[in-house]
């Protein structure tokens, strides 16, 4: 169930940049970038999970919902300029 939360959450997010940068159109590098970020915040919850920590799923879904959009800033710019 957790892991549903997160790849909404991730979805979400980078939906919402995606309509924030000014783009109509949710594109394939737009649902890979999702798909890093749930996995990162999944291997993030598994590393909490087991070490004990008391984050429990705040800082996975705080991830899920921040790497989206830096991420999404990255894909705007050109690095070739």
């Amino acid at each position: 169930m957790d892991a549903i939360l997160i790849f909404l959450t991730s979805l979400g997010t980078t939906y919402l940049a995606v309509r924030l940068a000014g783009r109509r159109r949710f594109t394939l590098a737009d649902l890979s970038i999702c798909l890093f970020c749930t996995l990162a915040a999944l291997s993030m919850a598994h590393f909490l999970g087991t070490s004990g920590a008391g984050w429990g799923l705040g800082l996975p879904l705080l991830l899920a919902c921040a790497l989206p959009i830096g991420l999404e800033s990255l894909q705007q710019r050109s690095f070739w300029r």
